[in-house]
């Protein structure tokens, strides 16, 4: 009889499992069509940066822009001014204290995995990524879905998870969770979304 019980368990665990695991693939499916037409982004941002060795956030405001497949731009206005832009394979940076920089995207591989890894969590594609991360749906309406880096995946060393959120649509994210190791933690906000506007040149070019 306990044999039986233990079974009939065994059996529901699995179509169980197997019922969100097919929930999961559904809304990644979803996700993925739905942002496949992205081209550009252009939106406000707030930055909060949580960290384990202080009470209150770090607050960072400004704007970004990318255009797929390899051109970004990260402008802070607040509560200093910084601006990053990356365009195929180079990268300038601005700030008050050490002005204008430039150098090859090819000789910084911390610059190109960060670009790397923000344009895959706005392009969609993570219908792929399943190999190299855990997924799990957190909520359906609206849709959250949770990103965990398996041992192989070089982002386990630093993230425990990356959390997504996305509009009613499913057609771009509103908010961003990293989720790190050491116990820190960064929330990023995003508003005034503009999808497939044209960007203006002068968001490539340090004023």
């Amino acid at each position: 009889m306990r044999f039986k019980i233990f079974f009939l368990t065994l059996i529901l665990s699995i179509m169980a499992n197997t019922a969100v695991s097919s929930d999961v693939d559904k809304i990644l499916l979803e996700v993925e069509q739905n942002m496949s037409n992205i081209k550009t982004v252009q939106a406000l941002f707030v930055q909060n940066k949580h960290m384990s060795m202080f009470d209150m956030p770090i607050i960072i405001k400004g704007k970004f822009y990318i255009e797929n497949p390899h051109m970004f731009a990260w402008i802070v206005t607040e509560p200093v001014e910084y601006t990053l832009i990356i365009t195929e394979d180079k990268i300038k940076k601005w700030d008050e204290s050490n002005g204008t920089q430039e150098m090859s995207l090819k000789e910084n591989p911390m610059f190109k995995e960060m670009i790397s890894q923000i344009t895959f969590w706005f392009s969609g594609a993570y219908a792929s990524c399943k190999k190299d991360y855990h997924v799990k749906l957190i909520s359906d309406e609206p849709c959250v879905l949770e990103f965990s880096p398996k041992e192989h995946n070089p982002a386990s060393k630093m993230l425990s998870n990356v959390t997504l959120s996305f509009k009613e649509d499913k057609n771009y994210i509103t908010k961003i969770q990293l989720f790190e190791k050491n116990g820190d933690s960064t929330e990023l906000f995003f508003n005034d979304v503009k999808i497939n506007t044209a960007i203006a040149q002068s968001a490539w070019e340090l004023n």
